[in-house]
């Protein structure tokens, strides 16, 4: 089983060269992974959701399930999902045939199931990982971990390279209040949890998400200790990314936690469990785009929205204007050779984009591809 401590790596693209070489000679690629919202219900009303809160980045997506952006202000009781699943807040369900087929002949070698909403709610989910399988799609899924049964386990621990759950908190009472969910479903989310590990394939990395922000923070060790005993073999702190570039909390509040966190990767961490956190990224949330000039890593993933549109990456997903391609109008392959789609990633400015956290990995790209004056003199 690969270790999780590699997984989250600045440096994967240089496994790529012959792509690496193609952006070198000014050619475009196909990217590596795709990241797709099947479905942009979802049964949970979590407040840090980018797509759901009232100042997040992607509320665009809420048209899909028949909401005005102004009128999640006014919902009365934030215990409840939001909106309505319709035939138009999905995929079509011929994309459980026509998407792995599409990333086959274009030569895109992994997808990311995201939301959005909650992939699993999507209602030809199954069917399209079999055809991914069969596809030979390496799959990647973030769910909240509420809608897989015994038999969806056996898939998913069969099929998937990886699966991140999204729980954010230790215990019921702080999911419901975090989550947002009509009851208490935290026991069951971790029985799915336990499925998964029950089922899984040799290869699988299980790991859960934790979205740090002022309601959760104290639980941070807590989380750590839970989840390490359950099985699982990575937590992946993250910070709550808001406009305000602080994740809702004071600056001493963000180096205590900062220091909680490297405490629990030197007390939890072993061959079997990782402690994952990048230290500066929320340091990057208020930090203007002007330590790089060329966004890279659109070329390597793409984010496909439940409208079925293609974005340049998961920030700019649902924001009116940004979207490079439509995978109802054309092919996946056609949009990566389209002239249109090569000139609007061309004509990108980082400046122009809301702080980016995956700057790291645009500079390091960056390196192998803008060639250096006296390249030879190593």
């Amino acid at each position: 089983m690969p270790k999780s401590s590699e997984i989250y790596n600045d440096e994967k693209a240089f496994f790529h060269l012959d792509r690496l070489a193609r952006l070198r000679e000014k050619k475009p690629i196909a990217p590596t992974c795709i990241q797709v919202d099947l479905e942009a219900f979802c049964n949970d009303n979590c407040g840090f959701c980018t797509t759901r809160k009232e100042d997040g980045f992607n509320i665009g997506m809420l048209k899909l399930i028949q909401i005005n952006d102004n009128q999640i202000k006014r919902t009365e009781d934030k215990f409840k999902p939001i909106g309505i699943p319709n035939p138009n807040s999905g995929l079509p369900f011929e994309m459980a045939y026509r998407l792995p087929e599409m990333m086959k002949d274009a030569g895109i070698p992994a997808i990311e199931l995201t939301g959005g909403g909650e992939p699993t709610l999507w209602r030809r989910f199954d069917t399209l990982i079999e055809n991914l399988v069969r596809n030979n799609i390496e799959i990647g899924l973030v769910t909240n971990g509420s809608n897989i049964s015994e038999e969806r386990a056996k898939l998913l621990g069969a099929s998937c390279t990886w699966i991140r759950f999204s729980m954010d908190t230790s215990n019921k009472t702080l999911h419901r209040k975090i989550h947002r969910t009509p009851g208490y479903d935290f026991e069951r989310r971790i029985g799915n949890i336990k499925r998964i590990i029950k089922f899984r394939n040799r290869d699988l990395i299980i790991g859960v998400s934790f979205i740090i922000h002022p309601d959760n923070a104290h639980d941070i060790e807590k989380a750590c200790k839970f989840y390490k005993k359950i099985g699982v073999d990575n937590i992946r702190f993250s910070w709550m990314y808001d406009k305000t570039g602080n994740a809702g909390l004071e600056e001493e509040r963000i180096m205590t936690i900062k220091q909680t966190i490297l405490k629990c990767k030197q007390k939890y961490e072993d061959e079997n469990f990782a402690v994952l956190h990048k230290d500066s990224r929320i340091d990057l949330y208020s930090q203007p785009n002007d330590d790089f000039t060329t966004c890279y890593l659109q070329r390597f993933v793409w984010a496909i929205g439940a409208d079925c549109k293609v974005y340049p990456c998961c920030i700019r997903k649902y924001v009116s204007g940004s979207e490079i391609g439509d995978i109802i109008k054309k092919t996946l392959k056609e949009i990566i050779y389209d002239e249109n789609t090569i000139n609007k990633m061309d004509s990108l400015k980082p400046l122009t984009c809301s702080p980016c956290w995956m700057r790291d990995k645009n500079k390091l790209i960056a390196k192998a591809v803008e060639k250096p004056p006296h390249v030879n003199f190593l």
